[in-house]
């Protein structure tokens, strides 16, 4: 074997062993966050909990699938759905936040009018986001029947999905200026 594929392999390996490493981390440090929807105002509790209510869905498709490839695919694409509902409750936290502020400051300045349609906006983006969460475990189900063959454009859907509540989650840290989420 070539000197230079060999670099080339060991550096794809180190990479991989690098990025899984680092993935890991992260699933391990965000299963500890706990989310209690409970502790949020509606509308922002009933988003955390219909996507917690998506999860569960999904959950239940994968353990109806037999053992084998579809399975395995299944269970890979029911981690991206935790990692929606994580961004989900981050949001929700930010949006709660943002109401309280709201209802405390009271009155009608254009501040307010501003803060009003700025949680419009958010709420409105996750109530979206929730319902593509919801067709694609729809989807899922669907393939639970054995169609192999439908499972990347699932994982594709909710990639897409975690995606944008992800970069929703952080233009709302942008707009609400905290880098961290607020304390329940």
């Amino acid at each position: 074997m070539e000197p230079v594929l060999v670099q080339g392999v060991v550096a794809a390996v180190v990479a991989f062993g690098v990025a899984w490493a680092g993935r890991a981390a992260l699933r391990k440090g965000a299963a500890k966050e706990r989310i209690d929807p409970f502790t949020l105002t509606d509308p922002w509790r009933s988003f955390v909990q219909d996507a917690q209510s998506a999860q569960t869905r999904f959950g239940r498709v994968v353990d109806s699938v037999q053992g084998g490839p579809l399975r395995e695919r299944l269970t890979d694409i029911n981690s991206r759905v935790t990692d929606g509902v994580r961004s989900a409750w981050r949001i929700a936290q930010n949006g709660h936040t943002m109401h309280k502020m709201v209802l405390e400051v009271g009155g009608t300045s254009d501040s307010i009018t501003r803060m009003r349609a700025r949680e419009k906006e958010f709420s409105d983006k996750l109530a979206a986001l929730i319902k593509h969460l919801d067709e694609a475990v729809a989807r899922a189900a669907e393939l639970a029947t054995g169609q192999l063959g439908g499972v990347d454009a699932v994982a594709e859907d909710v990639n897409g999905v975690v995606d944008d509540l992800e970069a929703l989650r952080l233009s709302f840290e942008e707009v609400d200026g905290s880098a961290e989420p607020p304390q329940a």
